[in-house]
């Protein structure tokens, strides 16, 4: 138990600065303030283990609340919904509801969807083409195959953080990368670490795609980048259930720096 404790606060210490806070209205409120700095924000709702349609419902209904809070306060958000949130990872049918209850409520009051897929299932994407104001979020190759099946490609994130992107040399992520940004007019690149989006956006700026970085990253580089004429959004969880987002999306250097510093602590405090 005392090792579990010791691992939850490493990675509470590493991804508490990258979420807004456990509450609805902590995302809401930081979406304010990074708007009056002309950045629009992309807003996911971290929710683990959705293992039955109760669960898949209330994260549903929260998605549903979140576009009205937004539409009301006429912010300017898209929300990201990891789609096993909604319950496709043990029921297709009824996560094709959950989505579609999204969706209508989305457009309505005129609030952008990014359904985020993980692991692409054949025939996943194909879920997605009877709803509007809906994109697709998923790895480069994902990405890739998408667009190339369907004719009318639909606004593409490319999710430059999952273990297949990793495995691909530079040269062939900015190749994929070229061929998507040709093919489809809407397309942001999201990448954590954000380390790997900046050096494409170092090298070489395409002026119609969207830089989006996640809540926390060094504020210095995001200016730097939006003087250089890139468009810029951030992404952007809030919740309780963190544990699973830190485990996928932190740098495995900067835990093991993290863990020998906490364990380092420790150690001060208990010769005190």
């Amino acid at each position: 138990m005392a090792d579990e404790s010791f691992v939850e606060r490493i990675l509470y210490r590493l991804v508490r600065k990258h979420i807004s806070g456990p509450t609805m209205s902590s995302a809401i409120s930081k979406t304010k303030e990074l708007n009056s700095k002309k950045m629009p924000v992309s807003i996911t709702f971290l929710s683990n283990n959705i293992a039955n349609r109760a669960k898949a419902r209330y994260v549903t209904t929260t998605y549903i609340e979140l576009v009205r809070q937004l539409s009301r306060l006429g912010l300017k958000a898209s929300i990201q919904i990891p789609v096993d949130q909604i319950g496709f990872a043990f029921d297709e049918d009824a996560a094709v509801e959950n989505l579609r209850s999204i969706v209508e409520v989305a457009n309505k009051y005129g609030i952008f969807v990014w359904a985020e897929v993980g692991d692409a299932k054949n025939g996943i994407f194909d879920c997605f083409e009877k709803f509007r104001g809906v994109g697709i979020a998923a790895d480069v190759a994902d990405a890739v195959k998408y667009v190339k099946k369907h004719k009318r490609a639909r606004p593409i994130k490319v999710m430059l953080n999952t273990q297949g992107t990793k495995k691909k040399p530079y040269s062939a992520l900015v190749k994929d990368i070229d061929f998507l940004s040709g093919m489809v007019s809407n397309m942001v690149l999201f990448s954590t670490p954000d380390e790997t989006l900046w050096e494409i956006l170092s090298k070489k700026l395409n002026k119609s795609v969207v830089y989006e970085f996640r809540f926390g990253y060094s504020n210095k580089k995001i200016r730097k980048a939006m003087k250089r004429g890139a468009k810029v959004s951030i992404y952007m969880p809030f919740g309780k259930e963190w544990e699973a987002y830190a485990m996928n999306n932190v740098p495995e250097g900067y835990m093991r720096f993290l863990a020998s510093k906490l364990l380092s602590e420790s150690g001060s405090q208990g010769g005190a």
